[in-house]
Parts: structure tokens; C-alpha cells; sequence
């Protein structure tokens, strides 16, 4: 490993050799000396030229400007204070005091027009601040709308590749499957700043996620403001749901605060149809089932400014699911192919009493060294999950003329407490070498979980303990990683070229006691990415990268113990899976923030996923998770942002792709599959006075007929939303109205062939809904422009 980083380095220093730029570094304070966020800093050949470099000074009050060595002019600027011209006769330009500007309004309203989206170096941000069709919803909501992603159920990825990791102001949330997603519908849309796409992640991030990586950037106060906001929501499908709650913010001098909290209660209506051919029986269910939601969301932060050169803070997010009652029935008909007479009939009823906590926290601090931009960062996160569930089903199957289904009564009840602790810390060094800038670091990440699964069988009446459903299963997995990447410019700074290399060692073991069984392993895996960018204008981008990627499996998914939902399905884990590991490529072209063409081929080895496995004998479907197929994909997307009215903008998007899978288990699944797909996608926006302060607007999107990675064939899909927006009182009372799914579409519908039978299967919960937002913003009225922000990162997987 010392010899991969030895060699990378030199191999950095060679690519930057030849670069002419020098690094222009400072600070900005006010005249009390404390350092100024948000100042705008450019080089300038005079003081009526046009601007050279810039940058914008971070929460030190720091910034570094890449330009090419002469003379020239710095000039700083922030609204509210008087503007500096200085004469630059060292690269170290020292400490830069702004004035209050005494002839600046007191009261103050600024209405910057962002770009919806943005290509950087190595992400595409979609900026979401602003969104109207997504006030009152959650993350999730703005997800369904970002360029590049695909929402399907509990599943995020990026559209033709494999599943992602997500972060939260660069902090890994160490959770997957229906925990993300519920953690996710716990931030409310309207906190949200930015939705970063991450196809190839950068060397400083985990090598997590083969798919790439997404963060979700909150907003962020301005400096010496106060602001909160009181919001209230409901949504009504066939039963209602309701959010209410506020949030507080607060940033002056040296400190920086900020809490919100939340509170969710209702219920939602899900449905399903499946249809199952076997040989000589067709087994049709249909399934109605009704969640029960009562959470509450909290979340703080602090951040504090010690001197001009040392921050510390502290996070903390916690989502707390209250237990209460979900039910579902399934009513099976079992038909003879031969001449379509009923067979038999199952009727299944599910009652789940559950309830999870989340805890997430986070301790951080910024060591500026000098004024040349050199930074050391310290992170330590602790994540504490615990869920359990009490869930009991009821079948009792009649009119069955099969003896492998004899007509009967069968109860069973399931007692399951899941628990996942993991602690990371993280040393992240940013050193800035003249001609290029090295970022380099260290982290290390300890993970424990504890299932416990208690099975009794109530068929009799009288509860009687079943030792081969039930189990105590112990994982843990420790990693340690290091990583180095370097960037400079060159070519007059139309050329940035990135290079990095990630190591990571694992060691895992996983004990059932049930079982008896012990499996461990441990690797280590080096994970190269590069970037190269040509921007020949202000307004256009060409763009190459290259990443290798890991997809470990969740930490549920290597349990084996099986979870019994009727008599014929049952879901086991595997404590044998592989990670997954990906290979992607991106190439694309920008035009002025407004038009985006990408090509993408992403190769995935061991890839995984659940596979049902169905036996002709008794007819029990076993879900089970195995590293089933290899696969590769391309895409062709082209993303446009059409804002040339005052009165409409619109957001379009086409993607067009192609996938490939071979089977390793060949002939449960077919041999291989492949085939193509399409996703079109606008959103539309139109402002009806002057004004803003009234809009209307609808997003459509269109799926066509696709084949999945896991060898699933997908029929086509058409959504439609719209919403209508009011602003009151000066803006800062606002009231929206969304009708979500209008078409009442299915969230899944799909097709199987395994063990050369056929499984057809629709469903969606919340087929369509209609929700009323109300939120009241209030605080001192001066804004600035923000700039995107990142110092950290932590937390991901469990399933």
C-alpha cells in the first residue's frame, strides 16, 4: 500500500511539473477582527478589466486564487461593506480588512437567479432551494425530480447504473433500504439547498456505493442574520398524513447555530397484484395493506470560530418511529392452467406493531495553518440504530383440491430486535503546493450489529418457540483507509486535470448462534479516479472522468436468518455475499449551465440483489440474496433548461440506455438478458403575475419498457404532478397545493422468469394524493448570496 501512494504521488508531481500558476491566499476580517464568509475575491489586470480568477472566501474568512504570476489587482467585495482594491506584490497577500459600508440599506433584499443546475469539476449540482412543485414534501420528493436519478421504492441510484451512497453535508448516512428511505422522508424539502450528484466520487469520499454518491446540501444562514420558520402540511390519499414543525437558525461573529424539528402522523393505503405461473397452476394474490406513520425529526448543529484559524462544532440528527399498528391482507386464488377452474384459495392477514430510533452525531474541527490555504479537518461520528418489530400472520387456505397446499390454519408470530452501532473518525488534510493543490487523509470505521429474532408458532393456540426460525446473529466490520488526489490547471487555465487513489482494508465476521456458523473474511481494495476538464469559455465545459467504485452488502443482508410472511414466502439473507465492484466512465459537454450531454458505461463484477427462487414441489417462493450476475450499461442523456421568459422556466431531461446482464445461475434466471430503455422528464414552472408571488406548474415523465441489472423486465410508466403556489405578506408566508400521481400510476410493474416460471407483479402505495402546505418565514430580512459549502462526511448501510 505505501508503494501504490509513493507511486501516486510522483506520478501527481510529474502531471504538475509544467503548470505556471502560483496561489494567491489571504484572509478577510472586519474591522472587529472577526473572519468574513461569503466575500467575493478576484484578481484583476486593472481596476476596469475584466476578472482573472476569483474565489469566495469560506468560514475562516480564507480564500486561494490559482492564476497565472504577475501583477495585478485584488479587489474584495461583500454587500454591506466598503469595496477593497489592493495592489498584489506577493503571492501571500496577508490579512484583507473590510469597512462597514455606513450609505448600505439597512433592509435589504437580494434575488439572486441561480442556475437550476451546475456542472463542477467532479459533480452535477442541481439547486433545488427554489423549487415550488416540492414545498411540503420530503427529500424524497426532490430526488424523483433531480437529473440523473431514479427513484424506485426503497431503491436510489443513478439511472443505467447500480445503487448509491448518500450523504448529508458531506457525511456518509451509514444506511440503506427502507431505513434511508425513511430517514430521508423525515428532512422536509423546503431545508434542502442543493442535491449533488457525485457520478465519480473523489478519492477524500468512501469508496461506497457503486453507483456513485449524492449529497444533500442544507441551507446554510448568512453571516449576522437570524431566521426561523413554522410550517404545517397534510396529505390525503385514501386516509390522511400530516407534518408539522419549525426550525431556527442563527450566525453571528463567531458563532454559527442552527435546530429543527418535526413531527409526521397519519396513515397511507398500499396495494399490489401479483400473478405466478407454475407448470400447471396459476396463483393469483392480490394485497391490500394500510402503514401506520408517527415519527418525530430533530436535528442541531453548532459551530464555533475559537481564533481566525480554528473551528469546532457539533451535529446531531435523530428520527424517532413511534410504535403503532400496520395491517395488510392477502387474498390468494390458485387456478388449473389446464382449464381455469379455482384450485383453492389462501387468505393471508399481517398485523406489525415497530418502531426504530435513529441517532447520528457528529464532533468536527478546522485547523487553518497558514494563509496559503493549508487545512487540517477532524471528524468523529458515532451512529446508533435500533429497530423492533412484533409481526403476526394468520393464513388459512380452503377449497384447495392440491395436496401439496392442504386446506389448514396456519399462525405464526415473529419477535425481531435489530441494533447497528458504528464509529468512524476521519483526519483530512488539504495542502495546497504552489502549481497544484493536494488533498490527502486518513479514516477509520468500526461496526457492530446485533439481530435477535424470536419465532412462535400459534397455530394451536398455546404459543410454541420454533428454534429453527428463530436466531441471534452477531456482525461486525472494521475498515481502514487512506487516500491522496491532486489538481492543478494549466493552458491558461482552461485545463483541470485530477487524479487520486483510495485504499481501503476490511475485515468482517459474522456469527450465528442458531446456526452454529462463523463466516469471516477480510480485503483490501485500491480505488483510482481522474478527471480531466477543458473549459475553453466562460460558458462551456467539456468534461472526462473515470472511477472504480464498491458496493458492500447491507448489514441485514448478510443475516440467514429466514423471515416467514405466509406459508409459501419466506426472505433469508446470506452471510456469504461479495462486495460488489464497478468500473464507470463519464464523458460530457456544458453549455452555459443550461444544456448537458453525457455519455456514461459503467462494467459492475459480482453484482447482487434479491432473486425468488421457486419450487414446483410445494410451491414456496424463497427470497434470497445472492451475487447472481455480471453486468455492464451505457447511457446517453441530455439535460435542458429553457428560462428565456420571465414568466416560464422549464426543466427537460432525455435519457436513453442500453443493459447487459449474464447470470451465474443459469437456469434459474435466464442465461443472460439485455435490451433498451428511456426516461424523458420536464418540469415546468409559470409565474402568473409580475411579481412571483403566484405560480402554477406541472413534471411529467415518461418510462418506457426497460430491462433492470437484475434481470427484470420493466413495463413502461407515465407520472404526472402539478401544484399552485401563493406567497404572502412581503414572501414570507407561503401556500402550496400538490396533486401527486394524477394518473394514478404503478410505483412498480414488472416481470420475472425464474426457474422457468413467469411472475407478473404491480403495486404502488399512495396511488394518488393531494397535499396543502403552509409555511411562515420570519428573521431579520438581509440575505446574501450563499456559496456551497463542504467540511465532512460519515455514516452509510443498513438493510
Amino acid at each position: 500500500m505505501k508503494k501504490a501512494v509513493f507511486t501516486l504521488i510522483c506520478l501527481i508531481c510529474a502531471l504538475f511539473v509544467s503548470a505556471q500558476n502560483v496561489f494567491y491566499t489571504g484572509t478577510v476580517v472586519d474591522v472587529e477582527g472577526v473572519p468574513v464568509e461569503f466575500a467575493n475575491v478576484a484578481l484583476l489586470q486593472s481596476t476596469d478589466s475584466l476578472i482573472v480568477a476569483g474565489d469566495v472566501t469560506g468560514s475562516a474568512g480564507s480564500f486561494s486564487i490559482q492564476a497565472p504570476k504577475g501583477d495585478c489587482l485584488l479587489k474584495v467585495s461583500l454587500l454591506g461593506y466598503q469595496t477593497q482594491f489592493l495592489k498584489v506584490e506577493a503571492e501571500n497577500i496577508g490579512t484583507v480588512t473590510l469597512a462597514p459600508d455606513e450609505n448600505a440599506l439597512q433592509e435589504v433584499t437580494i434575488t439572486a437567479e441561480t442556475p437550476l443546475f451546475q456542472r463542477k469539476a467532479d459533480r452535477m449540482v442541481f439547486n433545488v432551494e427554489n423549487l415550488p412543485s416540492t414545498d411540503g414534501g420530503d427529500v424524497i420528493d426532490i430526488l424523483k425530480l433531480t437529473p440523473g436519478l431514479l427513484v424506485d421504492g426503497n431503491r436510489i441510484s443513478i439511472i443505467g447504473r447500480g445503487l448509491l451512497a448518500v450523504m448529508i453535508n458531506d457525511r456518509i448516512i451509514r444506511m440503506s433500504g427502507d431505513e434511508l428511505i425513511g430517514f430521508l422522508k423525515g428532512l422536509r424539502a423546503n431545508d434542502i439547498q442543493s442535491i449533488e450528484v457525485i457520478t465519480t466520487p473523489p478519492a477524500k469520499y468512501e469508496a461506497e456505493g457503486n453507483g456513485g454518491m449524492i449529497n444533500i446540501v442544507l441551507k446554510k444562514t448568512p453571516q449576522n442574520t437570524w431566521s426561523g420558520s413554522v410550517f404545517g402540511s397534510y396529505q390525503q390519499t385514501k386516509y390522511g398524513y400530516g407534518n408539522v414543525g419549525g426550525s431556527f437558525n442563527y450566525r453571528k461573529n463567531r458563532i454559527s447555530f442552527y435546530a429543527n424539528l418535526s413531527h409526521g402522523r397519519g396513515k397511507i393505503n398500499g396495494s399490489d397484484e401479483n400473478t405466478v405461473y407454475y407448470p400447471t397452476l396459476r396463483w393469483h394474490i392480490e394485497g391490500n395493506g394500510k402503514q401506520v406513520y408517527n415519527s418525530i425529526n430533530a436535528g442541531t448543529g453548532l459551530d464555533y470560530n475559537i481564533t481566525n484559524n480554528i473551528t469546532i462544532g457539533a451535529q446531531y440528527i435523530g428520527n424517532f418511529s413511534q410504535p403503532k399498528p400496520s395491517s395488510s391482507n392477502d387474498f390468494t386464488s390458485i387456478f388449473n392452467i389446464s382449464d381455469d377452474n379455482i384450485a383453492g384459495n389462501i387468505d393471508t392477514r399481517n398485523s406489525n406493531q415497530s418502531k426504530s430510533n435513529t441517532h447520528s452525531a457528529n464532533v468536527h474541527s478546522i485547523f487553518t495553518l497558514d494563509t496559503l490555504g493549508r487545512k487540517i479537518n477532524f471528524d468523529f461520528d458515532i451512529l446508533h440504530f435500533n429497530a423492533n418489530s412484533n409481526n403476526t400472520y394468520d393464513a388459512t387456505t380452503s377449497n384447495s383440491q392440491i395436496a401439496e397446499v392442504p386446506n389448514n390454519f396456519v399462525s405464526q408470530n415473529n419477535l425481531s430486535d435489530r441494533e447497528i452501532t458504528n464509529y468512524s473518525t476521519k483526519i483530512d488534510v488539504e495542502h495546497p503546493i504552489k502549481s497544484f493543490n493536494l488533498n490527502y487523509g486518513v479514516k477509520l470505521s468500526f461496526t457492530r450489529t446485533n439481530n435477535d429474532v424470536l419465532t412462535h408458532d400459534l397455530t394451536s393456540g398455546m404459543p410454541q418457540i420454533l428454534p429453527n426460525q428463530s436466531n441471534e446473529f452477531r456482525y461486525k466490520e472494521n475498515t481502514q483507509a487512506i487516500y491522496i488526489s491532486g489538481n492543478t490547471t494549466f493552458g491558461h487555465k482552461k485545463w483541470l486535470a485530477q487524479v487520486g487513489l483510495r485504499g481501503e482494508n476490511t475485515q468482517w465476521e459474522g456469527k450465528s448462534a442458531t446456526l452454529d456458523s462463523l463466516n469471516k473474511n477480510a480485503y483490501f481494495k485500491l480505488f483510482p479516479t481522474a478527471y480531466l476538464t477543458f473549459t475553453p469559455n466562460e460558458k462551456t465545459i467539456f468534461y472526462i472522468e473515470y472511477g472504480k467504485r464498491i458496493y458492500r452488502p447491507g448489514f441485514g443482508e448478510l443475516n440467514p436468518f429466514r423471515f416467514y410472511s405466509s406459508p409459501y414466502l419466506y426472505v433469508e439473507g446470506n452471510p456469504e455475499l461479495k462486495p460488489t465492484i464497478s468500473d464507470n466512465i463519464d464523458f460530457g459537454y456544458v453549455y452555459n449551465n443550461q444544456f448537458q450531454v453525457n455519455f456514461a458505461y459503467s462494467k459492475e463484477h459480482d453484482n447482487r440483489a434479491q432473486v425468488i427462487i421457486m419450487n414446483n414441489d410445494d410451491y414456496v417462493q424463497a427470497v434470497k440474496r445472492l451475487n447472481y450476475f455480471d453486468s455492464y450499461s451505457t447511457v446517453l442523456s441530455l439535460v435542458y433548461i429553457f428560462n428565456k421568459l420571465n414568466w416560464w422556466t422549464s426543466q427537460n431531461s432525455m435519457y436513453g440506455y442500453f443493459q447487459h446482464s449474464d447470470s451465474k445461475i443459469y437456469p434459474i434466471t435466464p442465461e443472460y438478458m439485455e435490451g433498451y430503455g428511456g426516461i424523458f422528464r420536464t418540469n415546468n414552472v409559470f409565474y402568473i403575475d409580475k411579481n412571483k408571488k403566484l405560480s402554477t406548474g406541472f413534471d411529467f415523465t415518461y418510462r418506457t419498457p426497460s430491462i433492470t441489472g437484475d434481470m427484470v423486465y420493466n413495463y413502461e410508466q407515465t407520472y404526472f404532478n402539478a401544484f399552485v403556489k401563493m406567497l404572502f405578506l412581503n414572501r414570507t408566508l407561503s401556500v402550496t397545493l400538490t396533486g401527486n400521481n394524477l394518473l394514478k400510476e404503478f410505483e412498480y410493474n414488472t416481470r420475472t422468469e425464474r426457474n422457468g416460471n413467469l411472475t407478473f407483479m404491480k403495486g404502488y402505495n399512495n396511488p394518488l394524493s393531494v397535499r396543502l402546505s403552509v409555511s411562515y418565514n420570519f428573521g431579520s430580512s438581509i440575505s446574501v448570496k450563499q456559496r456551497e459549502t463542504s467540511n465532512t462526511e460519515e455514516q452509510q448501510r443498513a438493510n
